[in-house]
């Protein structure tokens, strides 16, 4: 009997899988991060895995390590503003070493080249140079980040921790006082799909399968569909 490998769109959200997987943050207790790579283990070997299962799988996982990626990306950050030209510079061979210098006089710093304002600046052989370096000093920070939350900082990032959980709960409710909106909308049925396919849009959001959410989007999503179903009835009374 021939298996077939699961299709580009499967690996591709498995790749996702995989990187939150190598990318846990400090602290994730052990039972998750095992339970992951027995996951991860599983996943690779099942060739009629369907992509809805897949996804639900990393959206449980993404949530139950969604407090721990936020605090520490908190800190990453953090130390990206102290440490992240110092750790760039480092990266860099002497003659691009000049060529930064030249860019700061020039008004830049190191945080825009996450956008496109280098380009005006740069050949594309020294961005390239530099997208090398960036990915290099971002391992570094990260690194950096990752000795100092379990020392130095692991009170303030425990604590983090929690708020985000706390807050996290919190979605949760929200999430679940959506999904009952939806199953209760019987006059609308378009309406419901719209509130089930936000509902996916801010899961995909906590995990990396889709963009991220800012929280008072989420907080603002319940009274947002009462004024959809306002509209609708109006525009049903108007016909």
């Amino acid at each position: 009997i021939f298996t077939s490998m699961p299709n580009t769109s499967i690996q591709y959200t498995l790749a996702i899988f995989d990187r939150l997987y190598a990318d846990l943050p400090p602290l994730v207790p052990g039972a998750i991060q095992e339970d992951m790579k027995s996951a991860q283990e599983q996943l690779r070997l099942n060739y009629s895995l369907k992509k809805d299962d897949l996804e639900q799988t990393i959206i449980s996982f993404g949530k139950k390590i969604w407090p721990y990626r936020k605090a520490f990306d908190e800190f990453v950050d953090i130390y990206e503003g102290k440490l992240g030209e110092t750790f760039l510079i480092a990266q860099l061979p002497r003659a691009m070493k000049k060529r930064f210098q030249e860019y700061k006089a020039y008004g830049g710093d190191f945080r825009s080249m996450y956008s496109g304002a280098p380009a005006t600046f740069f050949t594309a052989e020294e961005r390239n140079e530099l997208c090398a370096a960036l990915v290099g000093m971002r391992q570094h920070v990260r690194q950096h980040t990752k000795q100092a939350v379990l020392s130095n900082d692991r009170g303030r990032y425990e604590k983090r921790i929690v708020e985000f959980q706390i807050i996290l709960d919190d979605i949760e409710k929200r999430l679940d006082t959506l999904r009952a909106m939806a199953d209760d909308e019987q006059e609308h049925p378009e309406l419901a799909s719209e509130i089930r396919a936000q509902i996916e849009a801010f899961e995909h959001g906590l995990c990396l399968l889709g963009q991220s959410h800012h929280y008072d989007a989420i907080c603002k999503a319940e009274e947002h569909f009462h004024g959809r179903k306002k509209e609708k009835r109006m525009q049903k009374a108007h016909r």
